[in-house]
Formats: structure tokens, C-alpha cells, sequence
């Protein structure tokens, strides 16, 4: 309400659990344009008979039951029907969203827009009703749009149009330590071994653990935290004090976020105790994530955790290589203004080793890790290069060109595709062109397009494969880069036409980055590259294993080996 009040803000998007008062103060918004800031608006809701029932039960009780609105009334009571309020300085119109005719027939500078999830969509016939609605308040400079639902999937409108807003999050101080959080349902606790719903609820066995301290957090503190809480866009940092500081940017789509876990009327082991009672239910469940927890359903395919990736943890250093590793490869993301990256070493069928990740900020950082740094081996002091690596062109793509080409024999210049033709890994192509005939030219810089996904599905392979290990990082990784390297999982994505699915890698909801995941992406796809991903146990290998731990001087194209290695 402070957002709608605020000359600056255009468009107000709530993503929320059901009950938790959206709506009403939705209708708060309505009673203070009626009163204080006249001027056309329109109600939608999913349904013409939802628009009625508001109008006639809420909408207008509203206004009759306020000394200062009732005052707006019409003389004539014909000029109140139930879809449209002639007040004494404003037309107010309600409709559904299912009637096109209704969404594009008037002007109006204020726009309503309720339970938006459950709009019709796209049918390539007309636009979708939210695209008709806005397009009536062209001609109004001072227009606002007001946005509010609960989620359904990463398809809906509502979670759309919350990540193209400034993604506020509402964080409440602990009242033990003081440290602010958001408050989600995975701190909500139990004891393990009570297993009735009822129980749980009944003698209200839950709590809240505090994510710093550890703490419980009771029912009755709630009330005293919500009233301390802050609304912090997603950009921004909230100190311990309290106060909100970093890249703070002025947004005109201010964008709310809420579970039930704020509501007042809700205690813990309610809301512990609905999620007992749903969860072995494909669609409680469903409804318990979407109308509960106020997230977007996703159908999980694959994931990977934390705890699941800290045990692969091996007894050696960052910086050295283990004695099993033939080869040295890397990935570099290029973020704009650093970059993060990864050095992966490779053994025999596709046993590979993490011997250094790290952020750093400028190119000469990048040329020392992969190009100046010889890596100790485990046992002994010889040393190893890296021989290939990936750098991404998606930031900065002058600079990783320029990059790419005084590096050419040892680093490729990538780009990550969601798919490639025929379910290939990769697909080179020259982009270098002769300005004066046109045409390619032969020896010039090399893009190599990338199927991200695929890589991934092959870096969850080997991350699950247990018998033997095949994926292993060294120990002590710190948590940024566990973090994001479990920042993605894989999901069921429905065409809301035609209901087929199709496997698609996402960030999760809670995730913050995802750089050191696409570096070991890229570390993976220059193995692929230069076949480190094919060495068997065998004469070649051997040979192979030789040719780089020799001096990798690149004099000529093709250099003499030992023996018949071909």
C-alpha cells in the first residue's frame, strides 16, 4: 500500500499465499483512489461471476460501511450495477477475465488484477488478458497496475511478472540473536519422532528454528517480529542492524513475495501439520506448495544437494593434483566486472578431480590460473598444465574474443545452448569475416555453441554415480561454491496448450548464483573437446598420459611422439 502511494511506482506485483490479505488490501488501494486520487479504473477477476460476487459482497459493503467513501456514492441508484459504479468523481468497472470484449473497451488509469493464475491463457486468437487490460492505459501517464495472486507454476502469470519486478522479500529479526531472515518452511521443526498431524497440531508441538543462532523461535513471538520486519529488494543487503544497504536501485515494478509462515491467524504446527498431512499426495501437496508456501510447483526430475555434493570431499588440497589425473582442463564464466572458474583434472573413463575454483577479478588473473600455474601432483614435484579450456562469450564477448585468439591453442571461445540439432554435445563454427569479399576466413576465431544441458545431465551422471566414484573436489570446499554448484535442478516444463512435457535444467527458487556450476560445465565440454573424456587404460592412454606431462610447447601443428600411437 506504502508502494502504491509512491508517485514513482507503475506496477505492483504480489506473489503470495492464499489468506494472507492481498486482496484486501488490494481493495485498501481502491477505497484511497475512490477518496483521495480519482480517476477510471477496472477489477478483474478469473471469472464474470467472481467480478460479480466482489462487486456485490465486498466491493460495495466496502464503500457503504466507510464514512469517507460513502460520501462518493451517486445520487441514483441505477447508477451502481454490479459491474460498474458510476461514483461522483470516478467509473469504477469490474470484469472477467474471460471476456476479451469487456478487458479492451475503455479507458482507465488504474488497473486492478486478482488471482491472476487462474486467467485463461494464450489461445492465438486474441492476447492474453493482461496484455488487453494494459493496453487501455496508454493514454494515462500517472496509470498504475496492481498485480496479486498465488502461484502456480514457473509458467503462470503471477511468478512472470514477480521476476520482472525488484523481488522484495519480507525479513523478520530473530528475537534471540537480532540477525534478520526470511522465513521458509525447511526451519520449521518437529520432533522427529511424532508422526500424527494431528498431534503436531493439537498440542502444537512446532517451533521455528532461527538459521543463525538455532534458537526457537514460539508462536508468541511472531507478533513481535512481523512488526520489525522489512521489505528488502532482492539487489540490496539487509545488515545485522537492521538497515539496507548495496546496489539499491529504484524500481517502477515493485515486487512483494509472502508465505503463510507471516500469517498471524497461522501458528507453526498448523502449517507443520498441513504439510504431514499432504505430503505423501501428489496434489495436497501441489496445493500445499502453491497456496501454503507460496512457490511455484515444479515436477523434480533430478537434483542435487549440498550434503549430497560435501561427501564427495577427497583428502587433498585445492591447488594439487591427484596422481590418478592424466589431464587438466578448465571453464571460465565471465561475469561483468569477474570471473569465476575451475580447473577440473581427468583420469581413466571419465574419473575426474577439482584441483582449484575460485573468483578473481581481471584477465591477468585468468592468464596466470590457466596458462602460467603449473599444478604439484599429490605424491610427488612434477607438475601439470592446463591443457584446454573454455571461456564463456556471453558477457564481454569482444573481450573473450580478443581473449580466445591470443590464446588459441589452449582456450576456446564457447556459447551455452539449451539444445543443439540431432542431440549433439557441441557444434563449431569459424566467425571471423573477410570485410572486404565477405567470406569466412579459415584460420579466424572459432565459436564453439555448447548443449548446456546435456552437459549437465552428464555432470549429474558422474556426481551420482557411487560405484566406483566418479566425480570428486577437493576438501574443505567452501560453501559459495557448493552453493552454486547445486544451484540447478532439473524439472518437468508442460506446455500449457498442449500439456507435453519436457526436461528442462532450472535454477532452484532459492538459489542465489549459479557461475561456478557453468564453470565446471565448461571444464567438462573442454574435456569432451580434446576426448579426455575417452582415455581407457590402454596403450594410447599411456602415450597420451605422456605427450601432457611433457613440456606443451606449441611449435608446430602436429609434433612427433613415441611409438605407434596412432
Amino acid at each position: 500500500m506504502d508502494a502504491f502511494t509512491d508517485p514513482f511506482v507503475e506496477e505492483i506485483t504480489v506473489m503470495a499465499a492464499s489468506q494472507v490479505g492481498k486482496t484486501e488490501a488490494m481493495f485498501n488501494m481502491l477505497g484511497f483512489i475512490i477518496d483521495q486520487d480519482p480517476g477510471p479504473a477496472l477489477v478483474v477477476l478469473p471469472r464474470e461471476s467472481d467480478a460479480k460476487s466482489v462487486s456485490c459482497n465486498r466491493v460495495l459493503p466496502m464503500i457503504q460501511s466507510s464514512f469517507a467513501l460513502r460520501q462518493h456514492l451517486p445520487k441514483f441508484s441505477d447508477d451502481i450495477t454490479r459491474l460498474e459504479y458510476h461514483l461522483d468523481r470516478m467509473i469504477l468497472y469490474f470484469a472477467g477475465s474471460n471476456s476479451p470484449a469487456d478487458l479492451a473497451s475503455r479507458p482507465i488509469r488504474y488497473l486492478f488484477l486478482d488471482e491472476i493464475d487462474k486467467y485463461p491463457k494464450f489461445s492465438g486468437r486474441e492476447a492474453d488478458p493482461i496484455k488487453l487490460a494494459t493496453e487501455r492505459q496508454k493514454t494515462f501517464w500517472n496509470r498504475k497496475t496492481i498485480k496479486v495472486s498465488t502461484p502456480t507454476t514457473r509458467d503462470g502469470y503471477i511468478f512472470r511478472e514477480y521476476e520482472k519486478s525488484d523481488r522484495s522479500r519480507f525479513y523478520v529479526p530473530c528475537p534471540h540473536c537480532g540477525k534478520y531472515q526470511v522465513l521458509v518452511f525447511g526451519q520449521i521443526k518437529w520432533p522427529k519422532s511424532e508422526k500424527s498431524a494431528e498431534r503436531v497440531k493439537n498440542e502444537r508441538l512446532a517451533w521455528y528454528e532461527c538459521c543463525h543462532c538455532n534458537k526457537h523461535i514460539k508462536d508468541y513471538h511472531k507478533n513481535k517480529i512481523l512488526l520489525q520486519g522489512k521489505w528488502v529488494p532482492e539487489d540490496a543487503e539487509l545488515d545485522d542492524d537492521g538497515s539496507i544497504s548495496g546496489s539499491i536501485i529504484r524500481s517502477k515494478h515493485r515486487g512483494f513475495w509472502i508465505n503463510s509462515l507471516y500469517s498471524p491467524w497461522l501458528r507453526w504446527s498448523d502449517i507443520a501439520s498441513e504439510f504431514m498431512k499432504s505430503k505423501d499426495y501428489i496434489e495436497l501437496l501441489m496445493n500445499f506448495v502453491n497456496s501454503w508456501l507460496a512457490e511455484v510447483w515444479e515436477e523434480k526430475i533430478e537434483e542435487t544437494t549440498i550434503d549430497k555434493i560435501r561427501v564427495l570431499s577427497c583428502e587433498y588440497d585445492q591447488g594439487i593434483v591427484p596422481d590418478d589425473a592424466i589431464v587438466l582442463t578448465a571453464g571460465v564464466d565471465v561475469q561483468k566486472d569477474h570471473f569465476y572458474y575451475c580447473v577440473r583434472g581427468w583420469g581413466y573413463y571419465e574419473e575426474s578431480w577439482l584441483v582449484r575454483a575460485d573468483r578473481v577479478e581481471y584477465w591477468e588473473d585468468i592468464v596466470d590460473a590457466l596458462f602460467k600455474t603449473e599444478y604439484k601432483r599429490l605424491s610427488n614435484n612434477e607438475t601439470l598444465p592446463v591443457y584446454m579450456s573454455c571461456i564463456d562469450s556471453g558477457y564481454r564477448t569482444d573481450e573473450v574474443y580478443r581473449f580466445c585468439r591470443d590464446w588459441s591453442d589452449r582456450t576456446k571461445a564457447i556459447k551455452g545452448q539449451e539444445e543443439l540439432a540431432n542431440g549433439r554435445f557441441y557444434r563449431a563454427s569459424k566467425i571471423d569475416i573477410n570485410s572486404r569479399t565477405g567470406s569466412v576466413i579459415r584460420s579466424g576465431l572459432v565459436l564453439w555453441n555448447l548443449n548446456v544441458s546435456q552437459y549437465k545431465d552428464k555432470i549429474n551422471r558422474l556426481v551420482t554415480t557411487r560405484d566406483p566414484h566418479k566425480w570428486h573436489i577437493f576438501k574443505n570446499p567452501t560453501d559459495e561454491y557448493l552453493s552454486q554448484f547445486t544451484s540447478e535442478h532439473k524439472v518437468l516444463v508442460r506446455n500449457r496448450n498442449t500439456g507435453r512435457a519436457r526436461e528442462v535444467w532450472q535454477k532452484k527458487k532459492t538459489a542465489v548464483a549459479n557461475h561456478y556450476l557453468d564453470a565446471e560445465v565448461y571444464a567438462v565440454a573442454a574435456a569432451d573437446i580434446i576426448r579426455a573424456l575417452n582415455i581407457r587404460k590402454d596403450e594410447s592412454a599411456r602415450v597420451h598420459q605422456r605427450i601432457v606431462s611433457q613440456d606443451t610447447s606449441r611449435g608446430s601443428w602436429i609434433r612427433k611422439r613415441e611409438g605407434n600411437w596412432l
